[in-house]
């Protein structure tokens, strides 16, 4: 005997958004169903089988003494529908001296994520208004510039 107010549990918090689909079912049922993965509530990127999560990146920088503890990452795909990522890494040190900084933080990062990231040295401040430090409480650190799911 089936009782009609329990529900079954489908999906647990994944942090996956989706959405009802609102036309009628094929098989004329009356079930509510799901349009598929349709991207995330969280920050989580994933990339190469790698899960990441960007507001984890900084305590990996604070190794260094030249990181001012501001950063940014900006995940991409390119023609061939493989993601990168690239962090953008704020430092206080001098522009001429952003070449041999590069590698190293790209060494660094590629140690502690496992996979290989794109690196990207600024001056102080020069992304302030990308991430909105000065203005909210809660910076951002995640610029996802891949086209939607389209699943």
């Amino acid at each position: 005997m089936f009782k009609d107010d329990l529900y079954p549990i489908v999906r647990f918090n994944t942090h996956d958004v989706s959405a009802l689909a609102t036309s009628s079912s094929a098989l004329d049922l009356s079930l509510r169903r799901i349009q598929g993965f349709l991207g995330r509530s969280d920050n989580m990127v994933k990339l190469r089988g790698i899960n990441i999560f960007p507001q984890a990146i900084g305590p990996l920088l604070d190794v260094r003494p030249e990181f001012t503890g501001e950063f940014i990452c900006r995940a991409e795909r390119d023609d061939s529908g493989r993601d990168h990522l690239t962090i953008m890494v704020e430092i206080a040190a001098a522009p001429e001296t952003y070449t041999h900084f590069e590698p190293v933080y790209r060494e660094l990062l590629k140690a502690k994520l496992g996979i290989t990231v794109d690196v990207e040295l600024v001056a102080p401040g020069a992304f302030s208004h990308l991430t909105g430090i000065e203005t909210r409480p809660k910076p951002v650190r995640l610029f996802d510039a891949r086209p939607e799911s389209t699943l």
